[in-house]
């Protein structure tokens, strides 16, 4: 193989060490956060890598639906604050930043994983989000830093009884709390996985048209589909190599 490109998702890794870490120190904290990272990178050995933060620009979803993470809190003052000073450290250890406007960091993520996994490289995401697992079909991996080991497949597969292809419909009709889509209604996690392992997926039963709660509310389901993927054609702009690790 290539090469192994290290995608981080930087909110997830500092707000994770931020919590862990309680009471630190500024100082403590940022220091946690890059020896944390260059653990990771030092485990891994990725050719390339690049740190990935949100947009703090409202974004498309948040556009599509003004209830999006209506229920999160917002990220701590002390922490936005100390978002320079976590680029910077992360620069010092030779892996850059990256942000792209009104996109979520995610989008950012599973479009270079896409484009790397296509060229026959092996893109590794550096996240606890569940929102990524639909790309393990596509032959990214996803490594969980604090427990230390990649994401299984068939680990997935148990956890939510459906195939990893299934999770963006299951999460559409179920709804996801964390990020405050609320799916259809009457439609909970053990109705979403009934309709899909009898129908397969949200499009046939859409075609069939027999199913009352599904064709009452296609419009919906289908603004949810939207909601839960994750977009792989942003416009980057950007070259592999501007993140070649040394």
């Amino acid at each position: 193989m290539s090469h192994r490109v290290l995608l981080v998702d930087a909110l997830n890794l500092v707000r994770r060490v931020f919590e862990a870490r309680g009471g630190a120190g500024d100082e403590e904290f940022v220091a946690s956060c890059s020896q944390s990272l260059q653990r990771t990178m030092t485990e891994l050995a990725p050719t390339h890598g690049v740190v990935v933060w949100d947009s703090s620009e409202p974004t498309w979803r948040h556009l599509l639906d003004d209830r999006y993470k209506a229920n999160r809190d917002p990220t701590p003052p002390v922490l936005v604050n100390l978002i320079p000073g976590l680029i910077q450290r992360f620069e010092s250890i030779g892996i850059s930043s990256l942000t792209i406007e009104n996109y979520e960091a995610d989008d950012v993520i599973a479009t270079l994983a896409a484009g790397v996994a296509s060229n026959h490289g092996e893109a590794v995401i550096l996240s606890t989000d569940k929102m990524f697992y639909p790309l393990l079909i596509q032959g990214v991996r996803i490594y969980h830093q604090f427990e230390r080991r990649f994401v299984d497949v068939d680990e997935v597969q148990a956890k939510f009884g459906l195939n990893i292809d299934q999770l963006v419909d299951y999460w559409a009709l179920s709804g996801d709390n964390s990020n405050n889509i609320k799916g259809l209604p009457g439609v909970g996690k053990k109705t979403a996985i009934d309709l899909l392992n009898r129908h397969g997926d949200i499009q046939t039963m859409l075609q069939r048209n027999d199913i009352k709660k599904l064709a009452n509310a296609a419009d919906e389901v289908r603004r949810c589909q939207q909601l839960v993927a994750l977009k792989q054609d942003v416009a980057l702009g950007i070259n592999l190599k501007d993140f070649r690790l040394n």
